[in-house]
């Protein structure tokens, strides 16, 4: 079943040139996909407060053709991959013609949050959601990892504001800090890809440190806590698929 809502979009969401933002097309992909989940009367926000369990991102791919303007109207589709092993969310952005504006991919597993540990969705519950067999991407690109050597780094301290509802540092402020770690230069570019791999994560107080570096034509920015790897995030890569 693919699940489809117009987006109501926010001042906020767009940049000095009128152009959604990358951070607002994450926001947008992710709370189409909680609709999703309460039409099928899997609430994420309740399971999360009265079950104890949630729905962890574990990484993200998105791929931006044409950032839409604040004068569009744009929809947003997403539904569930079948035939892998871990769930796999497929999302397009399109504009009211019908055009592909952004394309996303979210990989995710359910974490118990008492004890933090992954548990296995129910095949009731996979069913409800009538998975499809296409997907948003027909390639796969190499797994993300981090560099072996950084050019910067800048020790960050996290707000109150910036953690979700599980009390981690919230998906779209990963991206956001990238952003700010980010060169003028690639930013003048425009973010045309994305990706994000959570490893570990990040909670208020935690000592962090944004590393960064030029890589694979793009910019690489690993969340650093100590000397562990919390996360990783990729933009502008120019990477040959698999």
């Amino acid at each position: 079943m693919i699940f489809t809502l117009p987006v109501n979009t926010r001042v906020e969401d767009f940049d000095q040139k009128g152009l959604l933002t990358p951070p607002a097309l994450l926001s947008i992909f992710e709370n189409t996909s909680a609709r999703h989940a309460d039409s099928i009367g899997y609430s994420v926000m309740k399971e999360s407060l009265c079950c104890g369990m949630a729905w962890v991102v574990t990484n993200w791919r998105i791929e931006v053709l044409r950032a839409p303007s604040y004068e569009e109207d744009f929809s947003a589709s997403t539904w569930l991959h079948s035939g892998s092993r871990q769930a796999t969310r497929e999302m397009f952005l399109k504009s009211k013609s019908g055009e592909l504006l952004a394309l996303g991919q979210a990989k995710l597993c359910m974490v118990d949050r008492r004890t933090g540990s992954p548990v296995l969705s129910s095949p009731e519950r996979m069913d409800a959601y009538q998975p499809e067999s296409a997907t948003a991407f027909s390639d796969r690109l190499p797994r993300l990892r981090p560099p072996v050597s950084y050019t910067d780094a800048e020790p960050v301290s996290l707000r109150r504001s910036d953690m979700d509802y599980n009390g981690h540092l919230h998906n779209t402020a990963y991206l956001n800090l990238a952003l700010d770690a980010a060169p003028q230069e690639i930013l003048s570019q425009g973010i045309h890809t994305i990706r994000i791999s959570y490893r570990s994560p990040v909670r208020r107080g935690d000592p962090l440190v944004l590393k960064s570096t030029r890589q694979d034509g793009g910019w690489i920015v690993s969340f650093v806590r100590e000397e562990e790897v919390c996360a990783v995030v990729a933009l502008n890569e120019q990477l040959k698929p698999l």
